[in-house]
C-alpha cells in the first residue's frame, strides 16, 4: 500500500492537505499534523522541502485550479511519454527516483507552474446525456469527482451515502442535498452505492437515460457513456430502474441477487444471479460482520478486503487497540465512524484522493 512514506514530488503537490499546510504557512506551526510527520521522516525531508518551496515560488492564485485538472494533465502527458518511452526505472528510494527521473518532474513542474498562473489550456468539451435536463448554472454548481487512479476511489455525498468510484469514472452531485425533493447524483463509469436510508427524499442514480431511484440500500452502476448499455446489480435492499421520459411504462424492480441491462433499445428484464457474481460487481461485505476483541489493524485489514480499497494508519500507534463491535448495512464512511469513534476522541478520518487516512493519538486519546 502507498504511504505518506512512499510519496514522490508528485503526490506532495497533488496532496490538497500539503499544499494548504504550505500556503497557511503550516510549516511554521509545530504541533501541526503534516510538520510532525516531516520531522519524524527525515529520508522523506528532501522531498518535502522540494516540493514545499515549489508550491512558494509559484504562489500566484489568480485562478484557483483544482486537483482534478492537475492530475488530469499529468496523467494524459505521463501517457503520451510512455507511449514513446519504453525504458523503465527501478525506484529503491526516492531521493533516487527524483535523481534518475528528473525528465518526470520537470513535467509535474511545468505543469504546476502553468496552472499557478491561470493558464488552462486542457477543456472536456463531452456533454454527459445524464445532464441533459439541468440548466448550465446547475451543473456548473455540481461537485465533480473522476477518479483518474487505478484503485477505487471512495466519496462520500452530502447524506452521509457513501460510494466507491472505479477506475476511469466520473460523478457529480450537488453540494447539498438540502430543499430538494430527491437525491440526485450523475455517473458517467461504474460506481457501488451505500445510501443512507430515507423514505422522505428518494435517491437517484442519472445514468444516460435510466434512472435508479432507491431509498436506502447497496448496488452497482455500470454506466459508460462511450459504451452502449447500463448494467446495474443489487447487493441489499430493493431499486427500481426506469427509463427517464418512460417512468410508468417502462420500468423493473430489482431484489438482492438481481441485475438488469438496459440496451440501446431501453429494453431491460431482470435477471437472477449468484452471490459471488453479486460481490465481484459490487462488494464483499456481507450484513453483518462481527468482531470480538479484534486488533484496530485487523478491522481496517478486513473493510480493505471487503470494500477494495486502501486504509492508511500508523499500525504502531494502534498496535495496543482492541474492538468489540458489530457492523451492519452502513455505508463504509459510517463503520469507519463508528471505529474511529471506538478508538478515542481524537481519531478520526479522511478521503485525500483513493486513500483513507486515519488520524489518532492512540486509544482513548
Amino acid at each position: 500500500m502507498k504511504k505518506y512514506s512512499d510519496y514522490t514530488i508528485e503526490d506532495f503537490l497533488l496532496d490538497s492537505t500539503f499544499v494548504e499546510w504550505v500556503k497557511s504557512e503550516g510549516y511554521r506551526n509545530h504541533s501541526h499534523p503534516w510538520t510532525q510527520w516531516s520531522q519524524q521522516h527525515p529520508s522523506q525531508q528532501y522531498l518535502v522541502k522540494q516540493a514545499r518551496e515549489f508550491i512558494l515560488a509559484t504562489g500566484i492564485h489568480e485562478k484557483p485550479i483544482s486537483e482534478e485538472q492537475i492530475e488530469r494533465l499529468i496523467t494524459n502527458t505521463h501517457n503520451r511519454i510512455q507511449e514513446e518511452e519504453t525504458l523503465e526505472f527501478e525506484i529503491n528510494e526516492h531521493v533516487a527516483w527524483y535523481h534518475h527521473n528528473t525528465w518526470k518532474w520537470s513535467i509535474a513542474a511545468t505543469i504546476f507552474l502553468l496552472f499557478s498562473v491561470g493558464v488552462w489550456w486542457y477543456t472536456d468539451k463531452s456533454v454527459n446525456p445524464q445532464l441533459s435536463h439541468l440548466s448550465q448554472k446547475a451543473i456548473e454548481e455540481l461537485v465533480t469527482k473522476t477518479n483518474l487512479s487505478r484503485m477505487k476511489m471512495p466519496i462520500k455525498l452530502p447524506d452521509g451515502s457513501s460510494l466507491l468510484l472505479e477506475p476511469n469514472s466520473t460523478i457529480q452531485f450537488p453540494a447539498s442535498f438540502d430543499n430538494s425533493p430527491n437525491r440526485e447524483v450523475y455517473l458517467d463509469g461504474q460506481a457501488f452505492f451505500e445510501v443512507v436510508k430515507n423514505p422522505q427524499q428518494p435517491f437517484l442514480v442519472h445514468a444516460k437515460t435510466t434512472v435508479v431511484k432507491v431509498l436506502g440500500t447497496s448496488f452497482t452502476v455500470q454506466s459508460f457513456n462511450k459504451e452502449k448499455e447500463v448494467k446495474v446489480v443489487v447487493k441489499t435492499g430493493k431499486v427500481m430502474v426506469y427509463e427517464k421520459e418512460e417512468e410508468d411504462n417502462n420500468r423493473v424492480t430489482l431484489l438482492p441477487n438481481q441485475q438488469v441491462i438496459v440496451d440501446e433499445q431501453n429494453l431491460m428484464q431482470a435477471t437472477a444471479i449468484s452471490s459471488e457474481q453479486v460481490a465481484a460487481i459490487t462488494s464483499k461485505t456481507s450484513t453483518a460482520i462481527e468482531f470480538n476483541e479484534s486488533p484496530v489493524a485487523q478491522i481496517f485489514k478486513k473493510l480493505e478486503s471487503l470494500y477494495g480499497v486502501h486504509i492508511y494508519f500508523d499500525q504502531k500507534l494502534l498496535e495496543d487497540c482492541s474492538l468489540t463491535t458489530t457492523l451492519g448495512e452502513e455505508p463504509l464512511f459510517t463503520k469507519l465512524q463508528i471505529i474511529c469513534e471506538a478508538i478515542g476522541p481524537n481519531t478520526k478520518f479522511e478521503v485525500v484522493n483513493e486513500k483513507i487516512i486515519i488520524q489518532s493519538l492512540g486509544c482513548n486519546q
